[in-house]
């Protein structure tokens, strides 16, 4: 019996990973990130923030791979060179962090940077400082140490991004290869510091062909559903989620 009723809590458990990695795909596929803001918070409270991170950014470098290759000619180097250097120095101390900090504190901190991001995002700011190697190295910096310890960086680097003068395939190239690196520097310091378990690696193997499925979906709403409206929907709820993890 005992068996059984394990069997039947890890079949329920991969059935909440999946619709919960389903979500974060059709996002990722429709917005090309902030795949991250759904999967983090919520995979956290199945499996701890270590493991949750750490499946999420292995299940993003599938995902991002084939948006990156084809982008690489449009990337403005000059631009993401500073965020990529002070990605690459500063994820390893946000990883430092979420191993050792308290894993109720480091969900506390999850949900306060989506509710944070979040709301950045609604209300449309834009940023209209100065750029250049130094405000960039800055704000890769930021992504990076927010990506180690919470596993949600990319905003406040798209935000950056996004201000750059150029096109939008451009800027789109620019956020592919960023948040790419991202990823892969987080994935490389948390294999350093042992937090990549088996489980995590069970995770991905499952979850990856479902999760690159979903985001093909996502590509595919990007002509069907108004861009705005999904976006509201998606933010709203990002933020009663993260407020149920804060009050929890």
């Amino acid at each position: 019996m005992k068996v059984l009723s394990s069997v039947d809590s890890l079949t329920l458990e991969y059935v909440y990973a999946l619709l919960i990695i389903f979500a974060g795909g059709v996002i990722r596929g429709f917005t090309g990130f902030a795949s991250g803001l759904v999967m983090v918070p919520l995979l956290a409270l199945l499996w701890g923030p270590v493991e949750a991170i750490a499946s999420v950014v292995g299940l993003g470098i599938f995902a991002s791979i084939q948006i990156t290759i084809p982008a690489i000619p449009l990337v403005s180097w000059r631009d993401v060179r500073p965020m990529i250097v002070a990605g690459l120095c500063f994820t390893p101390v946000g990883t430092v962090l979420l191993i050792t900090l308290d894993p109720e504190i480091v969900k506390k901190i999850i949900a306060a940077a989506v509710i944070f991001v979040t709301v950045v995002s609604l209300m449309g700011w834009t940023y209209k400082g100065p750029r250049g190697f130094i405000p960039g190295f800055i704000t890769g910096a930021i992504g990076g140490t927010v990506s180690g310890v919470a596993g949600v960086g990319g905003p406040p680097l798209v935000l950056y991004l996004m201000s750059l003068p150029g096109t939008a395939k451009e800027h789109r190239a620019n956020i592919a290869i960023i948040t790419t690196m991202m990823g892969l520097t987080v994935l490389v310091s948390m294999l350093m510091a042992d937090a990549v378990s088996k489980k995590v690696l069970i995770n991905v193997a499952v979850l990856v062909l479902p999760y690159m499925a979903s985001v093909w979906a996502g590509a595919r709403l990007f002509n069907i559903i108004p861009a705005q409206a999904f976006r509201i929907i998606i933010y709203w709820m990002l933020i009663a989620i993260s407020l149920m993890i804060l009050i929890s």
